[in-house]
Order: C-alpha cells, then sequence, then structure tokens
C-alpha cells in the first residue's frame, strides 16, 4: 500500500504544480525535489513491502513512506480548500479581501512542503540499510519479488504428499481431468488443460494425483512436473524440465541420455541452446508437462517453443489462480481441443466429511458429537468449500478438548486466530499471496471490500462511483472521462474476478456481465487485518473510538453516542466514513463538529441507519464526491448543500426526502442523482425550476417528478444521461419528453411514469443504445417507436 500511496500523490503533486505553476513557483523547487525522491523510492518499494511481512526493520520504513506520502496528500488538499475561499465571493471587495486569504494558504503548504521534503530526503537515504532489491520489469518478475514461492512451499509439499485417506471429493475432480487428457487419444494434436480456482481449492492435490495416476502415467511415459510460483527463472525451469523428462526416460525406457561431446554443459545453457536440446530429445515422444502455480502468461511463450506438438496426444496442464492466465494459455496454444476447468468448492456434504476427517480423527466412525454439530457447522459454512481452510479448522480443532467452550472460543475468534495461530497462518499465507501479486492499483480496490459487512453483496455501479470518488481509478495521469472511469472500473473488476479475489454474487443475464461482487468470508476476515495493519480503515462492529492514523472509518451495525468521544483533535485526515445498520443513537458521527475535524472527507455513505438530521456543517467537506443517506429517517438537507461544489453522487433513494433546495443548482460537477421512495405508492423527487440546466454532466436521474412548470424543458440539456425516471408526465408534456430523449444519445434505461393519458409518439427514433424501457399508465397506441427497438431490450408496459 505503501507503493500505491506515492503512486497516487505524486499524480496530486505533479498536477497541481502543473496547474498553479504561476502561483507556486516558489515552491518549485522543493516540489521537484520531492518528487524525485519519491520516484528514487518507488523502484525498491515492491521488494519491501514483499519483505515487511517478516522483517519488522522493513516495516517500519515501508510505514515511514506510506505516512510521508499521506501528509504530502494531506498538505495538497488543505491547500486546494484553503483556496477555494477566494473563489466564492460574489463582488469585487469581497474578491479582494478573500485574495489576501491566498497568502495564509501558500505560506502553509510552503512550511509542510519544507519540512516533508526534510523528511523525505532522510527516509530515502536509510532504504539501502535494508538491502532492499531494484524492482525492474523482467520475465517470471511479479509484485512479489520471489517471496511468493518461499511462502507458499509448506502447504504445496502437504499438498503433493497429503494421504489419500485423509482427501474428500477429489475423486469426481480427477476423473474428470483424466478424460479431459485423454490418455488413449495417440494421434491427437498437443493441447492445454487449465485448472483454474482460488487459492486453496485443492488445484495442486488434484493435478498432483492425476500425475501419479497409474493410467496416466502408462499411457505418458515422459512426465515433468514443475512448480512454478510467483516468482521463476526461465533458465532454471527449462533445466527443471529437461532433467525430469530424461529421468523418466532412463526409467521407462532404459536410454541412453549422457551428453554428446560437443553439447554444451546445461549449467552453462543459455535460453535458446535449452530450448533446442529438449525439442530435440522430446522428437517422437509422447509426454505430460504440469506445470503447477502458474501466474503469469508470459511464461507460455518458452514453453510453446520448449515444448513440441508432434501429433501424438502429448498434454500439458497447469494450475493457476487467474483466469486470465488461464484463458491465454487456452488461446495461444497448439490446439482447439484446450479447455478451462473451474474447480468448484467441496459441498456442504463433503466439507462436513472432511471436517469431521480431521477435527476427529480418532472418534468412532469419524462422528461428531451431537452437542458441537451446531458451531461445527457454523464454521464449516464460513469457510464456504474451502479445502484448505476445513482442514486447518478442523486438525487445529483435532488438538483442543472435545468441550462446547473450546469450540465457541475458536468460533468467536476465528479472525484473530487466522492471524496468530500456527496451524491457521498457512491459510493466511495461501490466500493473500493472490493480494502481494496485484499491482499497486489493485490493492486499495481489493481491500475497499472489507469496510462493507461480511458476506455484503455490492453491486457494480457502487463500487464504480465510490473508486472514483476515493481517486482509485487511473488510466495515466490524466483525468479520465466520464466514459474513461467506467471503463477503467471495468478492467479492474474483470481483473479481481480473474484473479478470483472477489465472487460475482449476482448476475445480468440480459447484458450478459455481473450485477454485484462479495468476497469470500474467510477474505474478509484476513482484509480485516490488513486495513488495521496499514492503517486503511478503521473498521468497528460497535463503540470505538477513532483513531487519527487511520485514513477512512466503517462503523458497522450499531454504535453508541460515546464511540467519538476521543477525537478531540481539531482536524482529522479521514477521507471516507461509512454508516451501515446503525440503529443505536449514530448521530454523534454527524455533529457539526466532528464534520468539521474530517474537513478532506471525500465519501459519506449513511445508510439503513436510524439518522434523521444532516447539519449545516455539511457544508465544510469541499472534496466531498459521494454523499449516501439512502434508507434513512432524513427529510430535508440544509442549504449548505450548494457548498460541495465537488459532489459527484448524491444518493437519496428510500429516505423520505421529496424536495431538494435551490442551493443544489450550484452541483455543476453531480453525474449520479438517485431519489425514489416506493412503499405502495411511487413517488417522485421535486426539484426547484431552472436547476436541471446546471447539471451538465448527470448521467444518472432516477426518480424525479416532472409535474412541476418548467422541469420537462430542462431535460433537452441533459445530453450525457444514461439513466432516466419520472413520474407524473403530463399529457401536454409528452410532446417535449420526445424532443429531450432524440438529444440523449446515452441513454440506456428508461422509465415514465404518468396518472394522465401517455403520449409518446412524437419521437422519430429512440436512443441508440436504449435497452431497458418501462412505460407506466394509460395509452391510447403503443408508440410507433417501440417497433424500432432492438429485439435484446427489455420492453415493460403497465
Amino acid at each position: 500500500m505503501a507503493e500505491t500511496a506515492v503512486n497516487f500523490v505524486l499524480g496530486k503533486l505533479l498536477s497541481l504544480a502543473w496547474a498553479e505553476a504561476e502561483t507556486l513557483s516558489g515552491l518549485g523547487r522543493e516540489f521537484n525535489v520531492i518528487a524525485k525522491e519519491l520516484k528514487a523510492m518507488q523502484a525498491f518499494l515492491v521488494d519491501a513491502e514483499a519483505m515487511a511481512e517478516d522483517d519488522p526493520s522493513a516495516n517500519d520504513w515501508v510505514t515511514e513512506v506510506r505516512s510521508i506520502a499521506y501528509r504530502i496528500e494531506d498538505a495538497i488538499d488543505e491547500y486546494t480548500l484553503l483556496q477555494e475561499t477566494k473563489h466564492q465571493s460574489s463582488n469585487f471587495v469581497k474578491k479582494a479581501a478573500r485574495s489576501v486569504c491566498h497568502m495564509p494558504a501558500l505560506s502553509r503548504l510552503a512550511r509542510s512542503i519544507k519540512d516533508i521534503k526534510a523528511d523525505v530526503v532522510d527516509v530515502n537515504g536509510r532504504k539501502q540499510r535494508y538491502n532492499f532489491k531494484k524492482h525492474l520489469a523482467e520475465p517470471g518478475d511479479s509484485s512479489s519479488s520471489g517471496r511468493g514461492a518461499a511462502a507458499a512451499y509448506p502447504s504445496r509439499v502437504s499438498a503433493l504428499y497429503a494421504e489419500d485417506s485423509d482427501l474428500v471429493g477429489i475423486d469426481d475432480r480427477k476423473a474428470d481431468l483424466i478424460k479431459l487428457l485423454d490418455p488413449d487419444g495417440e494421434y491427437s494434436t498437443c493441447s492445454v488443460i487449465a485448472v483454474v480456482g482460488m487459492g486453496g481449492l485443492g488445484k495442486t492435490t488434484v493435478a498432483r494425483r492425476v500425475y501419479k495416476d497409474g493410467a496416466v502415467g502408462s499411457n505418458f511415459p515422459f512426465r515433468a512436473w514443475i512448480t512454478v510460483s510467483q516468482s521463476y527463472s526461465p533458465i532454471t525451469l527449462l533445466k527443471d524440465i529437461t532433467r525430469q523428462f530424461r529421468e523418466a526416460g532412463k526409467t521407462t525406457m532404459r536410454i541412453n541420455t549422457r551428453a554428446e561431446p560437443n553439447e554444451a554443459p546445461e549449467d552453462t545453457a543459455d535460453i535458446p541452446t535449452l530450448i533446442e536440446k529438449l525439442r530435440n530429445f522430446l522428437i517422437d515422444k509422447r509426454y505430460l508437462a504440469v506445470f503447477d502455480d502458474v501466474w503469469k502468461v508470459e511464461l507460455w511463450d518458452y514453453i510453446k517453443s520448449a515444448l513440441p506438438d508432434q501429433g501424438n496426444g502429448s498434454k500439458i496442464l497447469i494450475t493457476t489462480r487467474d483466469e486470465a492466465v488461464a484463458a491465454a494459455w487456452k488461446r495461444s496454444s497448439y490446439s482447439r481441443n484446450n479447455y478451462v476447468y473451474k474447480m468448484q468448492p467441496l459441498s456442504l456434504e463433503e466439507a462436513w466429511s472432511l471436517f469431521c476427517n480431521m477435527a476427529f480423527p480418532g472418534a468412532y466412525n469419524k462422528l461428531c458429537p451431537i452437542e458441537l454439530e451446531q458451531l461445527s457447522l457454523e464454521m464449516v459454512s464460513r469457510c464456504e468449500g474451502l479445502p484448505l481452510a476445513i482442514a486447518a479448522i478442523g486438525s487445529l480443532l483435532s488438538t483442543k478438548q472435545k468441550t462446547l467452550l473450546e469450540w465457541q472460543s475458536l468460533h468467536k475468534n476465528l479472525g484473530y486466530r487466522l492471524q496468530n495461530n500456527s496451524k491457521l497462518k498457512e491459510i493466511r499465507r495461501i490466500l493473500f499471496l493472490s493480494y502481494h501479486d496485484l499491482p499497486y492499483y489493485l490493492k486499495p480496490c481489493f481491500l475497499y471490500f472489507g469496510m462493507f459487512p461480511e458476506d455484503y453483496s455490492i453491486s457494480r455501479g457502487r463500487l464504480v462511483r465510490l473508486w472514483a470518488a476515493e481517486g482509485f481509478l487511473e488510466r495515466g495521469r490524466g483525468k479520465l472521462t466520464a466514459e474513461e472511469v467506467d471503463e477503467v472500473a471495468e478492467e479492474y473488476l474483470t481483473e479481481l474476478v480473474c484473479r478470483n479475489l472477489i465472487q460475482v454474487s449476482e448476475w445480468d443475464f440480459k447484458r450478459q456481465r455481473a450485477k454485484a461482487f462479495r468476497v469470500h468470508d474467510l477474505l474478509h476476515e484476513l482484509i480485516l487485518h490488513k486495513l488495521k495493519e496499514l492503517s486503511f480503515c478503521q473498521v468497528s462492529a460497535g463503540t470505538c473510538n477513532v483513531d487519527v492514523e487511520f485514513r477512512r472509518l466503517s462503523i458497522l451495525s450499531s454504535t453508541t453516542d460515546a464511540a467519538f468521544e476521543s477525537s478531540r483533535r481539531s482536524k482529522l485526515s479521514i477521507r471516507s466514513i461509512f454508516l451501515i445498520r446503525a440503529q443505536e443513537n449514530p448521530a454523534k458521527l454527524l455533529q457539526g463538529s466532528f464534520l468539521k475535524a474530517v474537513h478532506l472527507l471525500r465519501v459519506l455513505m449513511i445508510e439503513d441507519a436510524s439518522v434523521a438530521h444532516i447539519p449545516d456543517e455539511v457544508g465544510v467537506l469541499y472534496h466531498l464526491q459521494y454523499l449516501s443517506i439512502r434508507n434513512t429517517e432524513v427529510t430535508e438537507l440544509p442549504n449548505s448543500i450548494g457548498k460541495l461544489v465537488n459532489l459527484q453522487t448524491l444518493d437519496l433513494r428510500h429516505s423520505p426526502i421529496f424536495q431538494l433546495p435551490m442551493a443544489i443548482k450550484k452541483l455543476h460537477k453531480l453525474r449520479h442523482l438517485s431519489a425514489y421512495m416506493q412503499k405502495g405508492l411511487l413517488r417522485g423527487l421535486q426539484l426547484p425550476p431552472g436547476v436541471l440546466s446546471n447539471f451538465k454532466e448527470l448521467q444518472k436521474l432516477s426518480c424525479i417528478d416532472v409535474s412541476q412548470p418548467g422541469v420537462i424543458h430542462e431535460l433537452i440539456n441533459l445530453k450525457h444521461l444514461r439513466k432516466l425516471s419520472i413520474t407524473n408526465l403530463k399529457t401536454e408534456d409528452g410532446f417535449a419528453l420526445c424532443k429531450a430523449l432524440e438529444n440523449m444519445d446515452q441513454l440506456q434505461r428508461l422509465f415514465v411514469h404518468s396518472k394522465d393519458l401517455l403520449d409518446l409518439q412524437n419521437m422519430a427514433s429512440p436512443p441508440p443504445l436504449l435497452r431497458r424501457v418501462c412505460l407506466w399508465g394509460h395509452m391510447m397506441k403503443v408508440p410507433d417507436w417501440i417497433s424500432k427497438l432492438d429485439k435484446t431490450v427489455d420492453l415493460i408496459m403497465c
């Protein structure tokens, strides 16, 4: 995360220097020095963060780097906030007075930058003490800098040599893979079978049982098993394959493998020589090569050259966590008969059987005592069919007394035990290898799932808007357009799903894409500890004292008035606050004094909470981009809402707010406005006249009452709308709506409700991207443009 923080703050630093070059000319040299030092540290942070897992001194250095990055971000945001005051005056005298305020802002920034420069130079100089390696992108490199293989080794060895009697649910999976290998297909082309799934699913175990199967061995005389892991050397890998194939040849064919007189010794051979020797050796030989734990697509570049396709049924089997790797190997290999085999979790019956085998090895028929069944089933359910976790927890419980108290202790403190118990820490290592392999820009996106409650399904749209508000989405150093935000977020989500770090919890069959996402319960537990370790977010399910070191705060379930008493600092560096399902006196959080303290906030999400009032002090949150008060008791917004000039998302759904103040017209950057309440009767949001004309960037407007005079005519200005929901359309306003819709080239979803006769005939053709239409009201005739809609469009008329 230090790497993420440094990259993020470098972008802000350079953007500020460019935007205010004239104003900040006196600080130009300091900015350049800081940027240079940060860039010098960047190259070492990958290795440093990997070492920090086990080395306290390296962890201290990484923490210092992250802290400096946060200080720079705070200084820039404070300066921007103070600068903004001079732009909010309406006359010359006030502007002149406000311009004087610019001097303290610049002076404060100068002092902060001077202090930071001294610290960043000192911290960068001390990196030499730790012997960090400079990370350069080379074949086989990954973000873990070679430490992943060592971390994975104990469990991978145990997977290779596990007793068959301890294994559950393996026979069917083994049979599936043997069928795909087609041992009897002697005249088929060489093909690739990729076994893919999240860490701990048993991919290595199943692949090893296939590799050791007698029938497979007799049909593939030449076999090699290569453990790749996150860091590999192409030369070492090629030598290992050659050695194993030759050993197999000695055993099964009794061939003479002594080197030719002019043959280059293998320990000094280069990659082209090794590839040529391996190809020559495999001429006319049927082989099976297994590559276990593949992380990078690039490995295929070496394999396809070294392993020839001779039409004799040879096979390549790989295991990987990354669906992108599996798809790339499948797509790039010799044959069309390649296959991606997705490992599925154990069924509940299989999971229970494995748990009992491990937890009660000495019991009659390995049965669980009746008094422990309920707690045992709950723990097994939390593992969600993950064999690694089930076996580890069962093995730990086998050493404990078979009492309800012992079982309750583990069940209650499972998260803590995952971090500290020697028998369970291996689960943490295995599951978090995928996290450490993530590029820096995906790490905060993945950790964000820990800010929501366990087993919480998060919609695609909400994630995109939250990540955008946090500044997580990037493409180069420039500012993203609205279209690019969606594209980049889609890329991030796809990669996290492909790496099997997040799961699709809801699927849109019409659009053929995921609608919502979640994380495995055990991953959620581990994320919570990572959030604390990195000061990324303070998560509490009850009373808490706000920790000044954290950048985010997430209060889940109920909390009390005393929760925030310890926060007596005038300013906090918190950037996001989640208040979810808080039903017990959460008002302390929304007091004016606390909002002033968190004045750099970007995200404020209050949902399913007993909150009835938003104070005027919300207007101090100049940097706020995302505000949600969904499903609360709030009935009105203060006029100070107009000061939130950077707000992009305003979510009022299922809250009894039916009117917005005139000050809302100042929110020129607003992109998403959602407000509807449907409890037997649909009721739209009433907007002041002239407001919609100011929302030039609006993409989502749902759901507004257009019965107010003039509102329907303002819709023609919203050219970027993708979703539009309106209520109480008058018959005479149908023509104006049709003209506005013809102007909305980006519109994808349309909902129109009318108590009058619904007349929408005056539209030559519908928006080209429209894919969902709901028309609710009496119609004398179905609009002619309906026939021009694509057949895949959802059409509802009622």
